[in-house]
């Protein structure tokens, strides 16, 4: 089911645009009827000519439609003004840094790139780097002691921080 033409000047749009190119007769009484019928088209949805002359003035763009039209530039600055910010996050750490965008140490990222390197380490340690993988994807950061170990395991594998 549509919606209802929220516009009601746009169903008689057609009929009233017939009629106003009948005002440029050179007869005076089909200039005196072209008003008369706009008039009677007009009363028939209850509107008057003030209306009309304010849609013509629009360019026929309904005060809703102007609202929807600003939400929705401001929705895509909104959006476009987040994506930028990661965009320049991503910039200024690099997408392979371990850094967060504040500065501090990506845990997850660390204990990931160890996790996919852990077959160059000796198995001893394969245990701590599922653990410390498995930690960091729940945002649990590492014990200062496990920070130390995950920090030589990730040189050893030839991480760097910049």
């Amino acid at each position: 089911m549509g919606r209802a033409n929220p516009d009601p000047l746009a169903a008689i749009a057609h009929r009233l645009a017939g009629c106003i190119r009948l005002l440029s007769s050179n007869r005076d009484g089909e200039v005196a009827a072209a008003m008369q019928a706009v008039q009677r088209i007009l009363q028939t949805k209850g509107i008057d000519i003030h209306a009309l002359a304010d849609r013509i003035e629009s360019g026929g763009i309904s005060e809703a439609y102007k609202q929807e039209v600003r939400a929705q530039i401001a929705n895509a600055r909104a959006s476009g003004y987040v994506e930028g910010v990661k965009a320049a996050q991503a910039r200024q750490h690099g997408s392979g840094d371990f850094h967060n965008a504040d500065g501090s140490p990506d845990w997850r990222a660390i204990a990931m790139f160890c996790q996919r390197n852990k077959g160059r380490l000796a198995n001893k340690h394969h245990d701590f780097i599922d653990d410390m993988a498995a930690r960091t994807v729940w945002n649990r950061e590492p014990t200062e002691k496990q920070h130390k170990y995950l920090h030589s395991l990730f040189f050893k594998l030839g991480g760097k921080i910049t």
